[in-house]
């Protein structure tokens, strides 16, 4: 027997840091970027990535978060028969496209129907969610609501996520630092400057109200004024020093040709950076002025 479910990325468009406290935020799906889980029968209980292919439990730490989900939905059903699970896929890891989160869904929902268990949408996405509490230190829900999502989300942890179907009439360019991001460490930093800081703390609610006026503008299709945004969260970003030298490197040649705004996406310290433009082919020369000091772009309309 032989059970598979693909399931794609996401970015962060507003929010990252502040939505783990509470506030909102706001993220988007890319479809372009996604992997495939496959679970099957077995002689042994055996993992295949791209980057580890050996016995399932001996793997290591950066995998607890599925080791975590096999655990328990073995244990829901069970049943503790050896498999093979195999990712196959084009996410690229620590990066901020919530490839943990992705891989986390999808085996997850590909173990409820191996085993048929019949897990509600609400308990799939609870062993998701733990998973990403393992992979982070401390998950917003956000990740996993995303990349199960075919639009875009604003999210808040009390609220939980809600779907906004209105498209911005803009340009998104993504780009990948080719730097490994670090989540655990990031939100471990940011929370001791909080703790250290009022100023950080006064940033941290602006981070958040800045989620909220995106959600107001991008329904009014007012592309100036969150390209604004992007560019006031970037600067806090900066000042709890989860951005990079690249990052800094790429703001500058994204607002020096023709960008509406520029900030991080996801955790920061490496990762990707996302880019707001007016339209494809301003996207398009950013993209090949920093082709040289960046590992990747994508190109969505938004």
């Amino acid at each position: 027997m032989k059970c598979s479910f693909l399931d794609h990325g996401k970015v962060i468009i507003i929010g990252e840091h502040s939505v783990v406290y509470g506030y909102d935020a706001l993220a988007m799906p890319i479809k372009a970027l996604h992997i495939r889980t496959t679970v099957e029968d077995s002689d042994k209980m055996w993992m295949d990535t791209a980057r580890y292919h050996g016995p399932f439990f001996d793997a290591p730490d950066e995998y607890d978060g599925l080791k975590y989900v096999v655990k328990t939905m073995r244990e829901k059903a069970q049943n503790t028969k050896p498999l093979k699970i195999t990712y196959t896929g084009e996410i690229p890891m620590e990066r901020g496209f919530g490839s943990s989160a992705t891989v986390a869904l999808g085996t997850t929902k590909a173990l409820n129907q191996f085993f048929d268990l019949n897990l509600t949408e609400k308990e799939i996405m609870a062993v998701t969610n733990h998973a990403e509490m393992i992979n982070h230190g401390k998950a917003s829900g956000l990740d996993a609501a995303t990349v199960n999502s075919d639009y875009l989300v604003f999210f808040n942890k009390k609220m939980g996520p809600k779907m906004l179907k209105a498209k911005l009439g803009a340009t998104l360019l993504i780009m990948d630092t080719g730097q490994l991001g670090n989540t655990k460490e990031a939100v471990t930093q940011v929370r001791s400057l909080l703790d250290q800081s009022e100023t950080a703390k006064n940033n941290m609610k602006r981070l958040g109200e800045l989620a909220d006026l995106t959600k107001k503008v991008w329904l009014k299709q007012d592309s100036l004024t969150v390209g604004k945004i992007f560019n006031e969260a970037q600067e806090i970003l900066h000042s709890f020093n989860i951005s990079t030298d690249r990052i800094d490197q790429l703001q500058k040649i994204a607002l020096a040709n023709g960008a509406l705004g520029f900030k991080l996406s996801g955790g920061g310290l490496g990762g990707i950076t996302i880019t707001l433009c007016k339209n494809k082919e301003i996207a398009t020369n950013i993209a090949e002025k920093c082709k040289d000091i960046i590992s990747g772009s994508w190109i969505e309309e938004i």
